[in-house]
């Protein structure tokens, strides 16, 4: 019998609950890592409660490390930031949604150089565009805060495919639309046998 994967989930609402639904039915041990004890305490709840092959913690000092000790060895990250929320500063933004997630993707590209693994970015959507003119210009400035996030986890997903491509598999999805189910399904795969020749691709998924 095939060892069960290590997957650790870093994300939020029904974005990170999708994704370890996915990954349990796929016979998996999960680890999540959620943004707010009520929000990662309601998508453990969903899924049966916290047991030996689901379990959790909110993001702070050490929960990486204390994390993947739990679950004696990482061969899976999948890393979901946050959609920009609205009126926040493009500094802001990219602190959320590119720094804490790079932070993230190194440390477990590190836990993986040895035995190897994938790494999986989800880039947050683009926000839709409202109709009144001032709620225009603000998600103008969200839209433009996202594209650049996108932009920077592709070249930083790059840079970790081509650190150890024949041990470290790493993969952007960017979702435009796309069902957290969708996009969990593709992660699934991409984590999968099936995903082994793809290495530093960005993969935009339509609805």
């Amino acid at each position: 019998m095939l060892p069960r994967r290590r997957v650790l989930i870093a994300g939020q609402g029904e974005w990170l609950e999708a994704m370890a639904r996915t990954f349990l039915e796929d016979g998996a041990i999960i680890a999540l890592m959620g943004t707010a004890p009520a929000d990662l305490e309601r998508v453990l709840d969903a899924l049966g409660g916290e047991q030996s092959d689901r379990f959790g913690q909110v993001v702070g000092e050490g929960c990486f490390e204390t994390l993947v000790a739990r679950l004696g060895r990482l061969d899976v990250l999948v890393c979901m930031p946050p959609q920009a929320m609205a009126g926040q500063s493009l500094e802001a933004c990219l602190v959320a949604q590119v720094a804490g997630p790079g932070a993230l993707l190194k440390a477990a590209c590190a836990r993986m150089l040895r035995h190897g693994g994938r790494l999986l970015a989800v880039a947050p959507p683009l926000p839709s565009q409202p109709s009144s003119s001032l709620s225009s210009q603000l998600s103008s400035q969200e839209h433009h805060g996202t594209a650049m996030a996108q932009a920077a986890l592709s070249e930083l997903i790059q840079r970790l495919a081509s650190r150890a491509p024949d041990k470290v598999r790493a993969n952007l999805l960017c979702p435009e639309g796309s069902r957290p189910d969708a996009v969990a399904e593709c992660a699934r795969f991409l984590a999968g046998g099936a995903g082994r020749s793809l290495n530093g691709q960005v993969l935009h998924l339509s609805a």
